[in-house]
């Protein structure tokens, strides 16, 4: 199983050693495609929404993010 090939690159990179389970992010235990950026990431909705203010459909959605940026890059 490749989580970094198929999915997000967790296991390296930035994200390398900055998590120990994986319900910490697959905050539903049951569902694996259920996912929250936003609870490790340091981002308030009102800074996070200002920073994107020019990317049309912006969402402030863990879904979104990871749509924009998939690789966690920004």
């Amino acid at each position: 199983w490749d989580h970094d090939g198929q999915y997000f690159p967790i296991y390296s990179g930035s994200h390398a050693g900055r998590w120990s389970n994986c319900i910490e992010c697959h905050t539903v235990p049951s569902n694996f495609s259920s996912f929250d950026c936003t609870a490790c990431h340091e981002h308030n909705q009102a800074d996070t929404d200002q920073d994107h203010n020019e990317v049309t459909n912006y969402q402030y959605l863990s879904s979104a993010c990871y749509e924009c940026h998939p690789r966690g890059n920004e």
